[in-house]
């Protein structure tokens, strides 16, 4: 599943790509001013939740 979500601050695309390896997401992006990643559907929520919780997303 691919997901989109609107950035909230700067940051190091490796700290985000670290963040998600134990979620099985892979291919993250900025584009434009949005985050692309591709995450398995089971863990798209606990992704989420984590890069809110750092505040890399709104």
């Amino acid at each position: 599943m691919k997901v989109s979500y609107e950035i909230k601050t700067e940051f190091d695309i490796k700290d985000v790509k670290e963040l998600l390896k134990p979620f099985g997401g892979r291919c993250a992006k900025v584009d434009g001013t949005s985050l692309v990643y591709q995450i398995k559907d089971e863990n798209e929520k606990k992704a989420f939740e984590a890069l809110k919780e750092k505040g890399y997303i709104g």
